[in-house]
This record gives C-alpha cells, sequence and structure tokens, in this order.
C-alpha cells in the first residue's frame, strides 16, 4: 500500500510546477530555446505528477518521481550559476524528500 503522503507531495509539487511557470512566463521573455523545451519537460513532469497521483497508478508513480528528481537535478544548476541559494537549497531539499518518500512505495 502507497502511503497517502506520496499522493499528496506530489500533487503539491505538480501544482507547483505549473504554478512557477505561470508565473516566470508573465514576469519574463524567454529567450532561448533552452528554456522554451525546459518548461515543456517541466510541464509534462508537472501533468504526469498529477495524474499519477489523483490516479494512484502504482505505474506511474515512480516514473513520476523519477522524472521530477531528474528536473531538479537538471534545474539546480541555472540556480547554482544564478547565486540563488534559496532555490537551490529547496531543489535539494526535495530531492531528499522523494528519496524519503521512494522507501514507501
Amino acid at each position: 500500500m502507497i502511503s497517502n503522503y506520496i499522493f499528496y507531495y506530489l500533487i503539491i509539487i505538480g501544482l507547483a510546477i505549473i504554478l512557477y511557470w505561470i508565473i516566470f512566463l508573465f514576469k519574463n521573455k524567454i529567450k532561448t530555446n533552452y528554456m522554451k523545451t525546459h518548461i515543456i519537460a517541466e510541464s509534462v513532469t508537472a501533468i504526469i505528477l498529477l495524474f499519477s497521483a489523483i490516479s494512484k497508478s502504482l505505474e506511474l508513480i515512480p516514473l513520476a518521481i523519477g522524472m521530477l528528481i531528474y528536473a531538479s537535478i537538471n534545474i539546480s544548476g541555472k540556480y547554482i550559476d544564478e547565486r540563488d541559494t534559496k532555490m537551490v537549497i529547496m531543489l535539494i531539499f526535495n530531492i531528499i524528500t522523494l528519496v524519503i518518500l521512494l522507501n514507501f512505495l
């Protein structure tokens, strides 16, 4: 039996990713194709996070968590380059939380 904490966490993070990119798009102009593809990839990750949590799909949850871990590692380089300590700490916290939650699958 999968813990309900996993479902709640995936829903919160999925919604947070979508909200983050909506706010980002309103505040900033996208300058590179890398950012466009990154936003698309993170949006797909958020959709899979939400769908897997809502449907409680035992097959999709590990995929969604793997995608989220990859996205967290990938985007952390941008924030390290920008010296945005708050975002780096939040991403590290997210990775640690995901690794802990993986033990409850």
